[in-house]
């Protein structure tokens, strides 16, 4: 029994090429041979029916899911503006794709739709469901509610959403050979393997707690009963938050300042980045943050996140048995590739030390990342994320 892993990478300006070249480079790696799954993470820039057509042109009716991105991961590096393709074939891995349509208008019945079709297979013992969603519409939670409908609370979930290069105006996905948006794509992974996940971020809480008084999904309006602006006007000045949140300098703010709220018996919190301030004060997060929520403003910096990154991989391989990765998979926050710059590479190369260097991973940079928060023998409840990095390694016979 064994488990062969294929990875390419293309930057060819021609899309339907670039597609091809890609895939090309991670058939050879498993012997020309019909993958089990296509994995297809890529950029906004191409025109993404050609990409994929160049990409089923090698892959042929393989099984596929994916999604476009904020940026590719590859255990050489992060990148930019690429086509990368992960290519698996396996005598003991099982896997079965799904999809869900209308994530910006029913996120729940999206969420249930894809675990369900991707269930409909009838895998023997599944292990982990990788969930790639729209990350521009709907609410991300909520398309995580609707898998643990079909799948169950305490199933793992992890995965990450559909970016499009910081643009913020329409994200893709992949599923089976074709382009989709304002949809949730989904993986169920079964079979004699292990599995290992690790999810961290590094930021700690500065302050004290304040409640979310008046909040819709992801909109607060009002923190202790004051308006939510003034979180940061207590920090910052009331000039100085005021100008920095009207303007270009908020995501950069929001990414060293973001919000957290504690999650019982968990070390880390989940955090919540700012999008944009309203007129009347409130702030539009990037994740919900439910009304009566206890929450902190969060401090980080980029040698707190580096750390981070290493013991989320550290926590990934220490949840296999045994401890010896066949491949993995990592989704990294948007915000955390904007906050390391040309620095990003220390990320992915924590990564690989933890992983061992011969350990073949791909994933991508994402709006909004799904996880249990502890995985270090425990499947918890699996959460939506904001400036976390998560790492699913797989160990198959």
């Amino acid at each position: 029994m064994a488990t062969w892993v294929g990875i390419g990478q293309s930057k060819r300006p021609d899309s339907l090429q670039a597609g091809k070249e890609a895939a090309g480079q991670a058939l050879e790696k498993i012997g020309q041979q019909r993958p089990d799954l296509v994995l297809v993470f890529a950029s906004v820039r191409f025109e993404q029916e050609a990409l994929l057509k160049g990409v089923t042109s090698i892959t042929q009716d393989a099984p596929m899911a994916g999604c476009s991105t904020a940026g590719e991961i590859l255990s050489a590096g992060p990148s930019r503006r690429s086509v990368v393709v992960m290519a698996i074939r396996s005598d003991t891995l099982s896997t079965s794709v799904g999809i869900g349509a209308g994530v910006g208008d029913q996120p729940l019945t999206a969420g249930h739709d894809a675990a369900f079709s991707a269930s409909q297979s009838k895998l023997s013992a599944p292990h982990v469901f990788l969930s790639f969603s729209d990350g521009l519409t709907g609410n991300g939670a909520e398309v995580m509610r609707g898998i643990q409908e079909v799948l169950g609370r305490s199933f793992p979930i992890v995965g990450g959403a559909a970016a499009d290069d910081f643009a913020f105006k329409k994200t893709y996905q992949y599923f089976n050979g074709k382009v989709y948006t304002d949809a949730a794509v989904g993986v169920l992974l079964a079979g004699p393997i292990s599995i290992g996940i690790g999810t961290r971020h590094g930021w700690k809480p500065l302050g004290k707690p304040r409640t979310v008084t008046k909040a819709t999904h992801n909109i607060v309006e009002l923190l202790d009963g004051h308006s939510a602006v003034n979180l940061y006007e207590t920090y910052f000045g009331r000039e100085g938050a005021g100008s920095a949140l009207q303007s270009e300098t908020l995501a950069d703010m929001s990414i060293v300042y973001p919000l957290g709220m504690p999650v019982p018996d968990e070390e880390e919190y989940l955090l919540r980045n700012v999008m944009r301030v309203d007129p009347d004060g409130a702030l539009v997060y990037a994740g919900e943050i439910p009304e009566g929520s206890r929450v902190r403003l969060m401090m980080g910096s980029k040698e707190k996140a580096f750390e981070a990154s290493r013991r989320a991989a550290q926590q990934a391989v220490n949840g296999l048995k045994p401890r010896i990765p066949t491949f993995a998979l990592a989704f990294s926050s948007c915000s955390r590739l904007r906050l390391f710059g040309h620095e990003a590479w220390r990320e992915v190369a924590a990564i690989r030390k933890e992983l061992g260097a011969q350990v073949p991973f791909a994933g991508f940079y994402d709006y909004g990342e799904q996880a249990p928060l502890t995985a270090v023998g425990y499947r918890g409840r699996s959460w939506f994320h904001n400036e976390s990095l998560v790492v699913l390694a797989v160990s198959t016979p």
